[in-house]
């Protein structure tokens, strides 16, 4: 299942400016840039700059770390010192999702690693993990509830999103105290993610949206005017998980689906047996379902 965090702020506070969060989700570019600086090869220069990924959003694919900072940190209107200014959701996905992604992109079964894409490659595969986030985005405006406002989609909110390829490792990573990896290295196999950095006011400056509120869906009332509050997080991943299957036409099995891994992680011993009888029940059908087909369609010749 997509993982999407609504509320990660990797460690900046969100009461002040995002500069400090925008240029840390620079890192890849930044040490991109340092590569390009030790090589001689024009060739190899342009393919580390064909690498490097722009801020985007639902009007603009190639947005500077300074816009990003500028508008954000603008949209404020009538927000205190000590108010959230923006979220920062993060988004990321099991390998077999990648892989996927990778296979629509390229036709190839067998990357592991995004630098065995060819740049044409590696630009189409962009681009669907792109138009994915865009999707998100407007699952994130209408999981608000607040339409009649005319927050409709991602078009009607302040944010930008970036896509990284790379994940290294920590110190409290497992793989580090076994002595496998040191802290820094690069993690192996495709580690696409995409970090999201969403102002807390809508494009008209007139809403509040805070996907970390504890209330789901909350009619109120004010002067004589109804409105509703809230925001499901539950609700908002699994329209994300739904979105990704139906964007990219993924068969999810049974054992990846959100709501079974929410089971199986948060569920009562009795739920989680049950659970697993019906997945391997539902294994079971299909695995006879295969043997059926294969056999009706008579030997290979």
């Amino acid at each position: 299942m997509p993982i999407s965090k609504p509320h990660s702020t990797l460690g900046a506070k969100n009461t002040g400016s995002c500069t400090l969060l925008v240029n840390y989700l620079n890192k890849e570019n930044q040490e991109l840039e340092a590569t390009i600086n030790t090589k001689n090869s024009l060739k190899e220069i342009t393919l580390l700059e064909n690498r490097k990924q722009d801020f985007f959003n639902h009007q603009k694919e190639d947005t500077s770390p300074i816009e990003v900072i500028d508008s954000i940190d603008r949209n404020i209107k009538k927000l205190g010192k000590t108010d959230a200014k923006y979220f920062a959701p993060t988004i990321s996905f099991s390998q077999a999702e990648l892989k996927h992604v990778i296979s629509l992109a390229t036709e190839k079964k067998n990357i592991d690693n995004v630098w065995q894409l060819s740049n044409s490659e590696y630009g189409k595969y962009n681009h669907l993990l792109k138009n994915y986030i865009k999707e998100i985005m407007d699952n994130y405006a209408e999981n608000f509830n607040r339409q009649n406002k005319g927050l409709q989609t991602g078009n009607d909110l302040v944010y930008y999103a970036k896509i990284e390829h790379f994940r290294k490792f920590k110190g409290t990573d497992e793989e580090v105290k076994r002595g496998l990896y040191n802290s820094g290295d690069y993690k192996p196999g495709l580690n696409s993610h995409a970090h999201i950095i969403v102002s807390r006011k809508d494009q008209t400056q007139r809403l509040k949206l805070t996907p970390t509120t504890k209330e789901r869906s909350t009619q109120r009332s004010i002067g004589g005017n109804s409105y509703q509050v809230g925001f499901d997080r539950m609700k908002w991943i699994n329209k994300n998980e739904k979105s990704f299957d139906t964007l990219f036409n993924y068969r999810r099995s049974a054992i990846e689906k959100f709501d079974n891994q929410y089971i199986l992680k948060n569920g009562s011993p009795r739920e989680k047996d049950l659970l697993i009888k019906k997945i391997d029940e539902s294994k079971r059908l299909n695995k006879q379902k295969n043997v059926i087909k294969r056999d009706f369609k008579g030997p290979k010749r």
